[in-house]
């Protein structure tokens, strides 16, 4: 079912679902709350943990940091993901997540399966429930359906989802999508000594140094670091080497030059796409202006086959041999390991941007609908455009991600080509370490032979002077 679809329906059945479930057990959480409080702060033995988040692989993605920091307070506790099967793969990769239970996407199979779900969690005896979506009241009833002892989510007054959680927490819409989540955790008063030693190792001891012995652990100054730390997916070498091996028979040349192009966004927002003329533009323009490339690499989901055949079609004669379409051609493992072997990756703001960034791979990326403050990659080794047009960003959690200009997204038209090629090239030249068009020096483009036959794909930034 589409993202659009589901969001529907969780307006539609979730709203007065949640109505239902708090008049029906107001009177037993009335009679509840004063022993609830009395106990709420004493130290809670966690043993299972439920994460819940249903929508967005990108989503899942940025909120990593939330199950670092779990598995580090709770090292024994069994943590099970709850989330729909289009990201259950890229859950099994996590190190942090031990189980992942799949819940189907399609309508019929969702409202047959919920109480088979319900009743396999109940059976669990979940400890902890954390709900990081931020405004589904499907997720919530879900959380309070578990049985969980402590249920915690995030509250926002416009978006009311029946008042079931034991730990509110207010979303801060105006903080990166990482640093959100974290603040999830802060109910739980987890051990500071524990965190600050994890975050020395990975931050560096001077980073979070203490300006006295008895100085309190920082955790707004924590969450700001440990926001874009994200979890890396693992692929096993078995996998990458089977996944080298597909990818060779797709064609994609072994050892050569590659920029990933990624033009898509998913339904849930598709006026997050840069026009698609200007992608094949920028393609035709990027051997002669911005960096030698033997391979542009264009990948999407089988529903976006369409999509990314729309801008091959518009990609001139000479730069139309070094592309090669991959869309609907490729699983995870296989995505993951072509960006590892990339030299960058082009993409609209989608799962697949994010996927790279937790690669380590450099990204040019395109943001008008969402604002990169919130939910862009970060460093140098990360481009990011955006206008900031009058009505950007539009989406929020308090329009349910939907964007007011229905296809009509001036915020993406206006990020020109010539901006994006100049930037992109001084990019590339200063950060990627892709070497330069030899027209740079001086030499016609057309008589240049291609990058791996001259052995001069990737330079090192230090050899451009």
């Amino acid at each position: 079912m589409k993202t659009r679809a589901l969001i529907r329906a969780d307006w539609i059945v979730g709203l007065p679902l949640c109505s239902l479930v708090f008049l029906a057990t107001l009177p037993l959480r009335l009679s509840t709350r004063l022993a609830f409080w009395k106990t709420r702060r004493r130290p809670l033995g966690v043993q299972r943990i439920l994460v819940i988040k249903f929508l967005g692989l990108g989503s899942v993605l940025l909120a990593t940091p939330v199950l670092r920091r779990l598995r580090l307070a709770y090292p024994h506790a069994q943590i099970t993901f709850l989330t729909f099967e289009s990201n259950a793969e890229l859950v099994r990769r996590l190190s942090a997540v031990d189980e992942v239970m799949v819940v189907p996407s399609r309508m019929g199979a969702l409202a047959a399966g919920v109480p088979a779900i319900l009743w396999r969690l109940r059976r669990r005896r979940f400890d902890l429930a954390i709900d990081l979506e931020f405004y589904s009241r499907l997720s919530n009833l879900v959380s309070w359906g578990s049985g969980a002892a402590r249920r915690v989510g995030f509250f926002v007054r416009a978006r009311w989802r029946g008042s079931l959680l034991t730990d509110p927490v207010y979303f801060n819409a105006t903080l990166p999508l990482g640093r959100a989540v974290l603040a999830l955790l802060r109910p739980l008063s987890l051990a500071p000594e524990t965190l600050l030693e994890d975050a020395r190792d990975r931050h560096g001891s001077h980073v979070l140094a203490q300006r006295t012995p008895d100085e309190a652990l920082d955790l707004d100054r924590l969450d700001a670091l440990d926001a874009h730390d994200l979890l890396v997916p693992e692929v096993e070498a078995n996998e990458a080497r089977a996944a080298g091996r597909r990818l060779a028979r797709a064609g994609v040349p072994d050892g050569a030059t590659l920029v990933i192009v990624n033009v898509n966004a998913s339904d849930l927002c598709v006026e997050r796409r840069w026009p698609a003329h200007r992608f094949a533009r920028l393609v035709e323009r990027f051997g002669g202006e911005i960096a030698r490339v033997d391979c542009f690499v264009f990948i999407g989901s089988a529903g976006e086959q369409g999509a990314v055949r729309s801008v091959l079609d518009e990609i001139g004669d000479e730069a139309r041999p070094r592309c090669l379409d991959l869309s609907g051609r490729t699983s995870l493992s296989d995505l993951m390991v072509l960006l590892s072997r990339s030299a960058l990756l082009i993409s609209n703001d989608s799962g697949p941007l994010h996927l790279g960034a937790s690669l380590g791979v450099p990204t040019v990326s395109f943001f008008g609908p969402e604002t990169p403050a919130l939910y862009g990659p970060v460093g140098d080794r990360h481009l990011v455009f955006y206008a900031g047009h009058w009505c950007s960003p539009c989406l929020s959690v308090y329009n349910a991600k939907i964007a007011m200009c229905n296809g009509n997204n001036e915020c993406m038209r206006r990020i020109t080509l010539d901006d994006v090629v100049r930037r992109t090239a001084d990019f590339c030249r200063t950060s990627v370490g892709l070497a330069p068009p030899l027209s740079v020096a001086g030499q016609d483009p057309r008589e240049v032979l291609p990058a791996g036959e001259q052995g001069a794909g990737r330079v090192s930034p230090e050899s451009l002077g």
